[in-house]
């Protein structure tokens, strides 16, 4: 099972997207910097809140289209509770 950490690579540059949260996804052999939407959990409607990976680079190259369903659901999992925190 991976974890998040915050990341140390700056992210400001145009060639980053500047409109979604960034972490990083660290696993057994490796880290994917993640670009994820986040929707905040709202607690009067009962709702937990959501995040979708929608780019996970390793080394500059976005590979989220090779990701296993797996991994993209416990990369989301994990950043919802991270970024609800």
């Amino acid at each position: 099972m991976g974890q998040f950490k915050r990341i140390a690579t700056d992210i400001h540059g145009l060639h980053w997207p500047q409109h979604l949260h960034a972490y990083e996804y660290v696993y057994e052999s490796g880290e994917l910097l993640c670009f994820l939407d986040y929707s905040a959990p709202d607690k009067g409607v009962g709702y937990n809140g959501s995040a979708w990976l929608v780019h996970a680079y390793a080394g500059g190259v976005d590979v989220v289209a090779l990701l296993r369903d797996e991994i993209i659901k416990e990369i989301e999992g994990l950043a919802c509770s991270h970024l609800s925190d």
